[in-house]
This record gives structure tokens, sequence and C-alpha cells, in this order.
């Protein structure tokens, strides 16, 4: 189950375009053909599409991206989480590691899209007694994305390609999100808006539907400042998800969280 999140972004997956070097003024930026930059962050705690992925501990972040002609990329990034091992006795695992890959450009006067591939994995063990009694099975997952964006605004669909965040039968579980981020005035800050709605799909083990079970809606509201590479941010969400988030220590991972962060983009 992944009650999980990057994220959304602020744990997100920043690709970053270089520009070349002799561009003339008054011209649009020239991407570099070849744009490598990484990304390093301290999180107060990890939390991604509103529920908590580290039980209130903090996190730390890193990620890599490569760019191609500003268009094409593929990159790395991962967290230590302690979801799983907080939802169910016997599984150990401290670690997600994110790939993905897509292709990212702009239409028009102000337009911008984004599609791509995204894989979730989970070193760590989870023995087969421990999966049956929490009704899960292994966490690996892949989802298909696509996003539009205007200026500050943007919406973005997931799609699950098999089973989603160890929920048994949840293959085409989908992510819908809506995002925006308004610089204010003059200010360097910068004001961060998301609602999200998580839906899955297919039945439980027994013989529930995944949907009346894991379904829910997240809200994030946040505030950030690019200080010389640095970017500091303060945020908080929160959800309507139901018991079925309650981990080991009777905290539901989707009640409100407040989240500090700060990220360095090297």
């Amino acid at each position: 189950m992944k009650w999980r999140v990057l994220p959304a972004l602020l744990v997100a997956m920043t690709y970053q375009t270089a520009m070349a070097e002799g561009e003339k003024e008054g011209e649009p930026p020239i991407p570099e053909v070849h744009a490598v930059s990484m990304n390093l962050g301290l999180v107060s705690q990890y939390v991604y599409r509103g529920i908590a992925q580290t039980n209130g501990n903090p996190a730390v972040q890193g990620g890599i991206d490569y760019v191609y002609k500003g268009h094409a990329y593929v990159g790395a990034w991962l967290s230590n989480t302690s979801f799983y091992s907080d939802l169910m006795t016997g599984a150990s695992s401290s670690l997600e590691i994110d790939g993905y890959a897509g292709y990212k450009g702009r239409i028009g006067e102000g337009w911008s899209y984004d599609v791509g591939f995204l894989h979730y994995d989970y070193p760590g063990t989870f023995p087969a007694a421990s999966l049956a009694a929490a009704k899960l099975v292994k966490p690996n997952s892949n989802e298909l994305y696509g996003s539009l964006g205007y200026k500050w605004a943007s919406v973005k669909y997931s799609k699950s390609t098999g089973t989603l965040f160890g929920i048994p039968g949840s293959s085409g579980t989908y992510y819908l999100e809506a995002n925006g981020d308004i610089p204010l005035w003059n200010s360097g800050l910068t004001l961060s808006l998301h609602a999200g709605r998580q839906s899955f799909k297919g039945m439980s083990p027994d013989g529930v539907a995944n949907d009346s079970l894991f379904s829910y809606t997240d809200y994030r509201i946040g505030i950030s400042r690019d200080i010389r590479k640095y970017i500091v941010s303060l945020a908080a969400t929160t959800t309507n998800a139901g018991p079925a988030y309650l981990n080991l220590y009777g905290k539901n991972a989707g009640t409100g969280h407040i989240v500090a962060s700060i990220y360095r983009e090297f």
C-alpha cells in the first residue's frame, strides 16, 4: 500500500535546463545538447501524495538528472523511508529508489507538457508471512504519467501499469493532480498550491473494493524561496485517508503534516 510520497514534489524530481554560452540578448535561451544536474535535500519528514513515509521523522533525499537538448530526460531519485517497516511486522525496508525517463517541451506561448515513465523500487526484506498478514504484495511499482501546464498552473495524470504500492489487484490505479506555483510579487517567494485524488482500482483479498478502502483526496499549501541555489520551503498537507492507512504505531499516515525542507541544486 503506498499510502505514501515526491513529493512530489517538494520531493520532486527536478530537471534543470542549462543554457549554452554565447546566446544573444533578446533571443530565446538555447539549451545545451547535454545537461546534467543534481539535487540534495533534507526534509523534516517525507510526505508523498499527502501520506507520511517516515512516520514523522526526517529524511535525506537526492537525485541526478540528464537532459538531452532540453527535452528528453532520464534520472534517479532516492530517499530514506520507513513506510513499509512501520506498516507490517517482519518487513525491513529503509530506502526508496525511483528511476524515471520522459520527454518535455513547450507548445506556443506559455504552454508546456511532460510525458514519461516512473519506477518506484523498495529494496529490503518482505517475508511472505508478513505480506500475507498485511494482505499486501511486494511494493515495487510502475507508473506512466502525462502533464499539461500553462504558465504557473498544471494538471498531471499518473496511471499504474501493475499493482501500486503493494495493494493487490490495483493495476490501473490512477493519481490526478492540479498544481500551481505562483510568484508573490517581487518578494522572491513562491506560493505552491496542490490538490490530488488517489483512486485505487480492483478488489482486496477479502472481496472489498480497493476504492472504498484506499482511495483519498489530498491537499497541500506551501511557500518557498530560492536563495543562491538553496530552495527553502515550508508546507502543510492534509488528506481524507481512512483507517486503512494506520501503521503499527496507531498513526494514520494521511493525517495533517507540516513539512520543512531545504534543497541544494548543483
